[in-house]
């Protein structure tokens, strides 16, 4: 399993949703190294798919479900989540579970 966590310099999110997702790594059992991977400009973004901090990716997919709709990438921003008729400033834990259980069936 490879796991990258992209972000920018203008937000902070993702500080904590890697805090969360070690967490959630360690309940479960699984010793993987986490990537980070610095935005730093438009090209970039586009490079990675960006579409803002943060963004955890698992074997290179993007762990949100929406995430095949978003057409814009750029380097700057925040990212919002919407899960269960809910918003986030980062991936909700239940968000990054469910990847995490789908990507080990995969």
């Amino acid at each position: 399993m490879k796991i990258q966590i992209l972000h920018n310099k203008s937000c902070n999110f993702w500080l904590i949703a890697k805090k969360e997702l070690e967490e959630i790594l360690k309940e479960k059992g699984i010793s993987v190294p986490i990537e980070e991977v610095l935005i730093s400009n438009d090209e970039e973004a586009v490079q990675y798919h960006f579409a803002g901090s943060p963004q955890i990716m698992i074997n290179g997919k993007d762990i949100d479900p929406m995430a095949e709709k978003i057409t814009n990438f750029h380097e700057s921003g925040c990212r919002f989540y919407l899960w269960k008729d809910k918003a986030y400033e980062y991936p909700p834990r239940e968000m990054v579970e469910e990847a995490i259980k789908t990507s080990q069936h995969t």
